[in-house]
Formats: structure tokens, C-alpha cells, sequence
């Protein structure tokens, strides 16, 4: 056995562990959760970056040694998207005091309500279990104990604080819950294992009530977690819903939520078809080579200004990543410039205009185009192709499933992280959508956390969470006979 200590902002931990752990093992076990592990600690992503004994290492490789002094760095305020835009339900007349949380696979988001559903107080934190990865698959191969542990801990934490900050007592009435199915599963301490594997079906879909201390959260009396519709297509789907579809009733609506996971719904009240993209989690920054999170230090927004490539970073701070929103406009400008072409690959030098060859060049071997000290790989082209033309086939299937074209879709509403920033023009360009949806779109942020603040308080809120996932038709794209064709057709950067 061997002795470490670990500094993590104002906590010091002094942990006895076996001498052939690696320093990411060693923080998960004691549960130190606050140092990322996107590719779940295969040494893939290089996001695990801790200092050890005053040497940077990345802390999945690096076995630890005794005395060893680990330093965390301090994590930067993420930008989340905390509200969302669209319906309210009325609030039944039931004193006390609610709360809603969106559990996403990347963010967590709590409110504190009053009686008449107004918001106390709000938190938003990333999701403590990304330790373990940054995607579903990551997650549901983890101990199930340690998963629903994780979540109940930090749910309790943040509402516990909520009400501290918002100076009130007692317990709360009502908790409801949204999030993908695999998050509510292991929220609730279910085994999401046949989510993983075909045919994709969760061991429950919810749309009920369990008593908080059942969950492991005695500080709700009751928790209302929101109906699944399949293994990918979860209760945060149907909150969005809930939160969208009561002020835009008529006409096509598509709504895209796209975070970690990409979902998508075609249809209109009465009536939807859905279904769930393997995106990955490239459009949040995870597993790009300089790729983070939307927050400080992070590349946002990627133009072209008089022949000059320029960018704006989140925090006016020097750009330490991109973030999904940056990758976006980034490669829809590469194109313009034609240092990109629609294959999705860097151009030779000696083939592009000779204003924009400064920024071209080489890291760890791969070309790559640079954006200051910043750089966008060949692979990660490659990995956000693979996501865009995820997303724009199961939007082309959906259409194909409904029987409408293009010119028949009134509105696209954009939900969730990443949906929140991305540019409509910079998604068109790049043919994640189609160009002619660029004039209907619009941000609703987190509709799932709206839509779960109207469960919390209502219980016709409630009742409409449960016709939405009843009117859904749910189109498993692994399993359908167009997908293939289709997906390989949209990899490549075609407007459509």
C-alpha cells in the first residue's frame, strides 16, 4: 500500500491505495468525481489532466507512487442552459414547496419552486458520473451502485443547497425528473443493461411516482420521473413536449434535442415519429483533440472576416479548446475558405489560396487547421462528420416515415446543450440540417428542465407527458432498411 495526497480547490485528501492503481482509479474509488474522463479512462481523449507532483500527467495512464502529491485544477463555470422557452401549466392548488431537475448525460439542472410553480432558486453542475464517461454506452457498462449512488448524491447536494440558498426548510413536496432513459434508469437504481444491447428495451418507462425515500432522497416526499418512449428516446423528450408543443399545436413541428445523445421528433399534436442517433458525444467537445465543454476558455463562435479567420471565447479569456458550437461554425468556414473540402478532408497547402495557408499545419502527425493555439484535426473533421450525418439521416428517415417533404415542416425547434448555441446557418452549411429549415429555427433551451418544472406543479402537465409518449411513434434506425444508405449519403458536407 502507498500514501497519496490530493488537492482538489480548498479539500485535501490524504488516500491509502495498492501502488499499481492509476491516479484516476485511485480519485473514482474515494469518490473524487471532479476530474473529467470522456473516453471512461481508455487514455483516448487526454481530458483526465491532473499534476502530479508538479509534472502535468494524464491520470488514467499514470500509475501512483508513494507521497505522491496529486493537484486537481480548478474546473471553470460551464455555460448551461438553465431555462428553457415555452408553456407553463397551470399549478394545482397543493401548498409547499417542488422541485425539477434535468439529469442530462453531460449537465445536471435543478429548480427550486414555490407553490405557484416560481422559480427559488436554480443550479446547474455537470454531471458527476462523467467520471465514468462521456456517453450512454460508458455509462450503462459501469456498477450500477456506483452510478445511482453518484446521482442521488449529487441530487440531494444541489436541492439541499437550493434551499439553503432560497432560505426555506422542510421537505419537498414533489420532485420531477427528466432525463434520457439510461440516466432515469440509473437514477432510479435500474439496471440499464437491455438498453445496450438489442432490441434496446429499458426494464421501465416510468411516467409514475415513487416515494423519494424509496430513491434514496428523503428529502422529496414524492418523485415524478417523465415517460420514456424507448431505450433512446427518454422522459427528457417528453418534457421538451410538454414544455414546446401546447403553443405550437398545429402544423409539422421537428425538434431536435442534441447534446450527448441526438434525439429527434417529427409530427404535430396527435401524432409523432422519433427516433434516436448514435451522435456521440462530439458535438459537446468530448473526444476532439482540443475539444471542452462550453465554458470558459472555450471557442464559441468561428467567422471569416476580411480573409482572416477569427473567434470569439467564451469568457474573453485566451482560447484553451473549442466547444461544439465553435466545431460547427469552424468546419462550415473551412469549407468556405476551401482549406476544407465536402469529403470532409484538409486540402493539400499548395491547393488553397495563399492567404489562408498560415493556417495550416501538422499536430501529433495529423494535419490540422489552427485557430491561435488552438487546432482542429483531420479526426476531428472526421468525428463530427460521423455525428452530422447521424442527426441529418434520422431527420431525412423521419420525413421519409411521415410522408412529408421539407417545405412541410413549419418550424425547427433546437433543445438541449448543444442545440442551444449551435449557429442554423453554420448547421446548414454543413448539412446537419436542411438549408431551407434555417428561417423556421429557433432555440428553446432546456425545454426538458421547462417541461419538468410543469410536472413538478401540475398534474394535467403530468397527464399530457403521457399522451405525448402514447402519440410517438418510435423508428428504430439501426433496424431500418433506408438508414444505411442514408447515413452514408449525408457523410458528406452537401447542403441538402
Amino acid at each position: 500500500m502507498v500514501k497519496i495526497q490530493v488537492i482538489c480547490g480548498e479539500k485535501k485528501y490524504s488516500l491509502a491505495c495498492r501502488e499499481d492503481k492509476t491516479i484516476l482509479s485511485v480519485l473514482q474509488e474515494n469518490g473524487i468525481t471532479s476530474v473529467p474522463a470522456p473516453c471512461g479512462g481508455r487514455g483516448r481523449c487526454g481530458k483526465c489532466v491532473v499534476k502530479a507532483d508538479g509534472v502535468l500527467k494524464t491520470a488514467c495512464t499514470a500509475k501512483v507512487s508513494d507521497g505522491m502529491e496529486v493537484l486537481i485544477p480548478k474546473e471553470e463555470d460551464a455555460v448551461i442552459a438553465e431555462s428553457g422557452e415555452g408553456h407553463v401549466f397551470s399549478p394545482d392548488e397543493q401548498p409547499g414547496y417542488f422541485a425539477a431537475c434535468d439529469i442530462g448525460t453531460t449537465t445536471v439542472v435543478c429548480h427550486l419552486l414555490d407553490q405557484d410553480g416560481r422559480k427559488l432558486a436554480t443550479a446547474s453542475e455537470y454531471n458527476s458520473q462523467r467520471e465514468s464517461g462521456a456517453d450512454i454506452v460508458s455509462r450503462i457498462r459501469a456498477p450500477l451502485s456506483l452510478m445511482h449512488e453518484q446521482m442521488t448524491a449529487q441530487i440531494t447536494r444541489m436541492l439541499t443547497g437550493l434551499m439553503k440558498k432560497a432560505d426555506t426548510g422542510g421537505q419537498i413536496k414533489r420532485l420531477a425528473v427528466s432525463g434520457n432513459t439510461v440516466m432515469c434508469l440509473l437514477f432510479a437504481g435500474i439496471s440499464p443493461e437491455s438498453v445496450g444491447e438489442a432490441p434496446f428495451i429499458p426494464a421501465e418507462y416510468f411516467g409514475k411516482e415513487y416515494k423519494g425515500m424509496e430513491l434514496g432522497l428523503p428529502l422529496c416526499e414524492q418523485v415524478y420521473i417523465m415517460p420514456a418512449v424507448s431505450g433512446y428516446v427518454g422522459g427528457d423528450i417528453t418534457a421538451d413536449l410538454v414544455c414546446v408543443m401546447p403553443e405550437c399545436e398545429s402544423g409539422e413541428t421537428l425538434l431536435l434535442d442534441i447534446g450527448t445523445n441526438g434525439e429527434i421528433v417529427l409530427g404535430h399534436t396527435g401524432s409523432f415519429h422519433c427516433c434516436a442517433t448514435a451522435a456521440g458525444p462530439a458535438f459537446e467537445g468530448a473526444e476532439i483533440t482540443m475539444g471542452m465543454p462550453a465554458e470558459k476558455g472555450a471557442i464559441s463562435r468561428v467567422y471569416l472576416e476580411s480573409r482572416r479567420l477569427r473567434t470569439e471565447v467564451i469568457g474573453n479569456v485566451k482560447a484553451a479548446g473549442i466547444c461544439g458550437s465553435g466545431l460547427l461554425d469552424a468546419l462550415s468556414v473551412f469549407l468556405d475558405m476551401g482549406i476544407v473540402d465536402r469529403s470532409g478532408m484538409i486540402a493539400d497547402a499548395g491547393r488553397v489560396s495563399v492567404a489562408y495557408r498560415k493556417y495550416m499545419g501538422e499536430y501529433l502527425g495529423q494535419a490540422c487547421i489552427r485557430l491561435g493555439s488552438v487546432c482542429v484535426t483531420q479526426e476531428d473533421i472526421r468525428k463530427l462528420q460521423l455525428a452530422k450525418a447521424a442527426v441529418a439521416a434520422g431527420i431525412h428517415i423521419l420525413m421519409k416515415e411521415r410522408g412529408i417533404t421539407v417545405s412541410q415542416i413549419k418550424r425547427v425547434l433546437l433543445a438541449g446543450g448543444f442545440g442551444t448555441y449551435l449557429n442554423p446557418q453554420s448547421a446548414a452549411d454543413i448539412g446537419l440540417v436542411p438549408q431551407k429549415l434555417c428561417d423556421v429555427s429557433s432555440a428553446v433551451g432546456n425545454a426538458a428542465g421547462h417541461g419538468a418544472v410543469s410536472a413538478a406543479i401540475s398534474q394535467k402537465a403530468r397527464e399530457a407527458a403521457a399522451q405525448y409518449a402514447l402519440q410517438m411513434k418510435y423508428v428504430e434506425l439501426a433496424l431500418h432498411p433506408d438508414f444505411s444508405d442514408a447515413y452514408m449519403d449525408f457523410l458528406q458536407l452537401e447542403r441538402w
